[in-house]
């Protein structure tokens, strides 16, 4: 929360209760960027009671002035996002899970991981882990270098990044970067989420690439979760435009399960078409 917290987002604890007990609870986090007011809920709760929720979540929206509402499933038990007044967009996402707990951590991994794996470990390429600011920037680097490679294949990704929220959440303490490194090279960078074990971004280098790096590092920071005792290491999602990033979380043997994320404009038609108005007349005063 404090990362969210640092870029200027208020955070609103949504819940519904039962008496004094909490029966199912979510953050969410309001932006407050002119002329729209954004209100996201990351990992959307399993509800109990459906109408009584969102209706409330709906009612809280209003007062709170909100113009765009993002609904997210980032480690979430939920699956399905429902289907709220103004929707704007919908689309089917794919987390991959990895079960930390078995004994044989290996034992569905993809024979082109393995291959990989052995090859890098043989080659004495080392991990380490860090929170530095100089750390977080070579991080951003090769994701830039891995997302520009998945363009270049026709795949729909955001090559323009900013480290921001990186380094907000590696200065909260709930990030962690670990990374595969040959002499002072480092060949592969992976964000970690600490808070649920969620491997949030990556990237390698052309060299990286080449030898396999990667996938050593991901068996890496699973083998090192599970030395710390946790259960489930989250490979992160993706969505259908993306299917060699899916080919690559699935070969680790991990249980797919498919999610939702959805957009709305909680406002009325009207409202809706006015701001819209005010929108486009903001961009043409722009240019």
């Amino acid at each position: 929360m404090s990362a969210t917290e640092a870029l200027d987002a208020q955070p609103y604890l949504i819940g519904l209760w039962q008496a004094d007990e909490i029966v199912s609870a979510c953050f969410g986090f309001l932006f407050c960027s002119f002329p729209r007011r954004t209100l996201i809920i990351f990992s959307m709760p399993t509800i109990p009671r459906q109408k009584t929720f969102w209706e409330g979540f709906l009612e809280l929206c209003r007062k709170l002035k909100v113009w765009r509402l993002q609904i997210s499933t980032y480690g979430s038990p939920a699956g399905e996002v429902p289907h709220l007044p103004g929707e704007l967009a919908r689309n089917t996402r794919w987390e991959y899970v990895l079960d930390l707990t078995c004994e044989k951590l290996l034992g569905g991994v993809s024979s082109h991981h393995r291959r990989n794996m052995s090859r890098e470990a043989q080659a004495g390429l080392r991990v380490q882990r860090t929170r530095s600011a100089s750390s977080c920037t070579e991080h951003l680097e090769l994701m830039r270098t891995s997302l520009q490679r998945r363009a270049d294949r026709g795949e729909a990704v955001n090559t323009d990044l900013t480290n921001v929220r990186e380094l907000a959440l590696l200065a909260s303490g709930c990030g962690e970067i670990f990374q595969a490194v040959s002499g002072e090279r480092v060949l592969s960078s992976s964000l970690v989420l600490r808070s649920g074990a969620y491997y949030l971004s990556t990237g390698s280098s052309p060299d990286g690439l080449k030898l396999g790096s990667s996938p050593f590092l991901t068996w890496q920071i699973a083998s090192i979760l599970q030395q710390e005792g946790i259960r489930l290491f989250n490979l992160g999602g993706t969505g259908a435009d993306n299917p060699g990033l899916r080919r690559f979380k699935a070969g680790f043997g991990a249980r797919e399960v498919e999610l939702q994320a959805a957009t709305f404009c909680p406002k009325s038609v009207v409202e809706r078409k006015v701001h819209g108005s005010l929108r486009a007349g903001l961009a043409w005063i722009k240019q």
